[in-house]
């Protein structure tokens, strides 16, 4: 798989092939955008940076190198798809988390803000289950950040523009590399054990599972075959369902055996690949 991922890195000067390769363009204009955040040298800047600093981070960046590249390409065809391809919507994908702060274009920097959600990887943190319903809004596998307050923008996103625009891309990029990272640097303290179980592979299975099912999840939104695919793999009894079900996805997943979540992994690993990257 790394070595796959590699291979991309000859491709850099080659041209976009939108929307699902971003090419030189795509790297010139995601760097762009960080470059024009990072000169505003903002507090949440400076705590990142901070944490950039820290060996924890370095092991973490280190290990993960070919998903942080990967969150880089996807953020790069969004970047190009949000600026030059002619459509016209209400919100970027910076906007619609609230600001146009370029972190959200930059791997290393996303990685960053990973260590205070998880207290430095050492339990598993707030998730939603399906980031999708967060854009739109149609489903419930973006409840728990809804009831906290801060994201102003939930629910405000047509369908067509969070497929259109290949947010997905990102977002799985995201899981990717905190997957990664709960590998390489994943520690459950003594204080956090009740509430995040005791060993290292607890963490490691939460974010394999978040990654299985934001992943079905946006493919329901935007590549109903794929899903259904996916779907009747797992469960070959199991009718096909329409439209978003967050629900749906958390039922299916909760009675997955690890074969089954190998299988699903298997399928998304690919459907990525061809895809999105």
């Amino acid at each position: 798989k790394n070595n796959l991922l590699f291979t991309y890195s000859t491709m850099d000067e080659q041209p976009p092939i939108l929307p699902y390769f971003g090419g030189a363009p795509g790297e010139s204009c995601r760097v762009a955008v960080v470059t024009a955040w990072k000169e505003k040298n903002t507090t949440i800047q400076a705590a990142l940076d901070a944490v950039m600093s820290t060996d924890l981070f370095k092991t973490a960046q280190s290990h993960c190198q070919a998903e942080i590249e990967m969150y880089n390409r996807a953020s790069g065809v969004v970047c190009l798809l949000d600026k030059e391809s002619g459509y016209d919507y209400e919100f970027t994908y910076n906007s619609f988390w609230g600001s146009d702060d370029g972190y959200y274009f930059d791997g290393d920097y996303d990685l960053a803000t990973m260590f205070p959600q998880t207290a430095n990887f050492t339990k598993i943190g707030d998730f939603a289950p399906c980031l999708a319903d967060c854009y739109t809004g149609l489903g419930n596998g973006c409840d728990l950040y809804k009831s906290q307050g801060w994201m102003t923008n939930y629910g405000k996103v047509p369908t067509s523009e969070y497929c259109d625009m290949h947010w997905a891309a990102i977002d799985n990029g995201y899981n990717a590399i905190k997957l990664c990272a709960a590998q390489a640097v994943a520690n459950p303290s003594i204080d956090n054990t009740q509430e995040e179980g005791k060993i290292k592979e607890d963490i490691v299975s939460a974010f394999q599972i978040v990654q299985a099912t934001e992943g079905e999840c946006a493919y329901k939104y935007c590549n109903k075959p794929v899903a259904d695919a996916i779907e009747s793999t797992i469960c070959p009894n199991a009718s096909p369902t329409s439209g978003s079900s967050s629900n749906n996805v958390r039922l299916f997943y909760s009675g997955v055996s690890p074969m089954g979540l190998g299988v699903v992994m298997t399928w998304l690993l690919a459907a990525r690949n061809i895809f999105y990257f």
